[in-house]
């Protein structure tokens, strides 16, 4: 039972655990995908509104250098005057009113924001002469700031616009210098075929770079600047990246968003560690797993519980079948079916319970069955000697007389009525069977009781092979003439009718004109047949009532009307049947 025990344990865990176990890994394993999937996409979404509000900001930024290029590089007369005031180093009177002016328009763009550190204006000269916001006109060969010269000068021809980060010195003593942004765009002369001079805007690059930290949503992320070269320009505070980023070699473990701007060649970067694109699955799978721990734990609990009521159920059903076996007493039958097994006990008690009961009403039946079969033939003791001994009173009887007389013809009656009682052992004979062995024995009666009573028999000749109960006749043509006809004093008589109903059933009508019966002996008559007591009196019509009763159970009735002085009429019915048409469990 133990290894029933854990088979029906291992059985109900993995039925239950199963399903469960396979829903929290598929919907588990969906959300993560889903997740991740929606994670990446709000990353790559987020960065590249990033990346877009970054190059507003800057776009912002690098206009001004058009802006003061429509001024100093388009405007003739600006133009003119500083072309020829950065050729000479003596100035007219006129020339100083004019650069004065040229000075204040040019530094007043300068001053008004804040993350301009500085704007030079060059003109090809033989000086090398400059113009610069907050410090006049200046030398190249002098001032301490002259790296954007070369990178004029060393620009390609076609490259008209650039950017470029340095490290500006204002001093000489400066060793530290300010990072900035120069933005480059050169100035072309008035026929547009040839280079005259360049404008030189220097932005502070940790002013760029503190807008680049603003944009940024996930602590690690990493906004960069680069060149068309991929040369880096700037970063936000996140970054720690120097000189040429090969990208490649971080698309492994981060997110990278990429946005072009192609008025100057260069690219807005995103970095985003894939960190952040998993935290959030990570989360759910973690969650996931406490769910599934969580769910084992809980099917494992139900299992062993489900488990230890199967068990005790089973237990108590083969308690059942072993009680039934050995005929001790059944358990507790339940009050009421709350489960599947307690239904499945409470009808195998049931059927059990049915089953001894028609047991033992089955071997009632065939008790009593004996017992009327004795008391039918109680009077055949010894019927073959009984036939002999006719046989031999039968020839004696002749050679007095010489010939037939009465005594033979009842010893011929009788003779025949052993006959019919000795040669067939079934319970049901047919009913042509019954009318002859019956009229034999009315003979006899009539020659004992002297003619004290005439028969009427009547029948259908359609019915002469249904089958019907041995002796069922003569114990109702008895009682007619012992309680009934027997009493009186004037001839009686007997009307017997046997008839089919609806192919259905055979009633027997036994009609007497005897003294009858008062209202309260018929009452007890009628207690008696209905009672299973043994009774002395009576003794055909209750041995007739209980063979009926054994034979062919509820499908057959007794009926019986009688009136004091007038006579008594006894109706029997039972099932039609032909002979050899099932009757195999009438004749058992």
């Amino acid at each position: 039972m133990r290894e029933l025990n854990n088979k029906f344990f291992y059985k109900n865990l993995f039925v239950l655990a199963l399903p469960l176990i396979l829903i929290v890994i598929v919907l588990g394993s969906f959300s993560i995908l889903i997740t991740e999937r929606y994670v990446r996409d709000e990353i790559y979404k987020n960065s590249r509104e990033i990346l877009k509000q970054s190059s507003n900001d800057l776009s912002i930024l690098f206009n001004d250098i058009n802006k003061i290029y429509l001024t100093f590089g388009t405007n003739k007369d600006v133009t003119l005057y500083l072309e020829r005031i950065l050729n000479t180093n003596k100035y007219s009177l006129d020339d100083m009113w004019h650069l004065s002016m040229i000075e204040s328009l040019f530094d007043s763009t300068s001053f008004s924001e804040p993350y301009i550190q500085s704007i030079y204006l060059y003109f090809n000269n033989p000086n090398k002469n400059f113009l610069v916001t907050g410090n006049g006109i200046n030398s190249v060969t002098n001032y301490i700031d002259n790296k954007w010269y070369d990178s004029f000068l060393n620009a390609p021809k076609d490259e008209i616009s650039w950017i470029e980060v340095r490290n500006l010195k204002m001093y000489s003593f400066d060793k530290k210098g300010i990072k900035v942004l120069s933005i480059y765009k050169k100035i072309a002369n008035f026929n547009g075929d040839k280079i005259d001079g360049v404008l030189v805007l220097n932005i502070y690059l940790d002013y760029i770079e503190n807008l680049l930290n603003t944009s940024t949503i996930f602590p690690d992320q990493k906004i960069l600047i680069l060149d068309a070269h991929d040369n880096l320009i700037c970063q936000n505070i996140n970054g720690n990246f120097t000189g040429k980023i090969d990208l490649d070699n971080y698309s492994k473990a981060n997110i990278i968003t990429k946005l072009e701007s192609p008025n100057y060649n260069i690219k807005y970067v995103s970095i985003v560690p894939k960190k952040y694109l998993y935290e959030v699955p990570i989360k759910l799978l973690k969650m996931t797993l406490v769910l599934l721990l969580t769910s084992i734990f809980f099917v494992i609990l139900i299992t062993f519980r489900i488990t230890k009521r199967n068990y005790e159920n089973v237990n108590k059903i083969l308690k059942i079948i072993e009680a039934e076996k050995t005929n001790e007493i059944f358990p507790e039958i339940p009050v009421e079916s709350r489960d599947e097994y307690s239904y499945i006990i409470y009808n195998i008690i049931n059927s059990y319970i049915e089953k001894s009961q028609l047991k033992m009403e089955l071997a009632e039946k065939k008790y009593k069955m004996k017992a009327m079969e004795l008391l039918a033939l109680q009077s055949q003791i010894s019927p073959h000697f009984l036939s002999n001994a006719l046989e031999i009173i039968y020839l004696r009887a002749l050679s007095y007389t010489n010939g037939p007389n009465d005594v033979t013809k009842m010893i011929e009656n009788l003779s025949q009525i052993l006959k019919y009682l000795l040669s067939n052992p079934n319970e049901t004979v047919t009913v042509k069977e019954e009318i002859e062995n019956t009229k034999a024995y009315i003979q006899i009666l009539k020659v004992r009781y002297r003619d004290k009573f005439k028969v009427n028999l009547i029948y259908d000749e359609s019915i002469l092979s249904c089958l019907m109960m041995k002796l069922m006749l003569q114990h109702l043509i008895e009682n007619s003439i012992k309680h009934g006809l027997k009493k009186k004093n004037y001839e009686g008589s007997i009307k017997i009718k046997i008839k089919a109903v609806d192919k259905k059933k055979i009633k027997i009508s036994v009609i007497d004109n005897g003294i009858g019966m008062s209202k309260e002996r018929l009452n007890y008559v009628k207690r008696i047949l209905d009672s299973d007591f043994d009774f002395y009196e009576h003794i055909g019509l209750m041995n007739t009532n209980e063979r009926l009763k054994l034979l062919y159970g509820k499908d057959c009735e007794i009926l019986i009307r009688s009136k004091l002085n007038i006579g008594t009429a006894v109706y029997i019915i039972f099932p039609y049947q032909l002979k050899n048409q099932n009757n195999d469990d009438y004749n058992k």
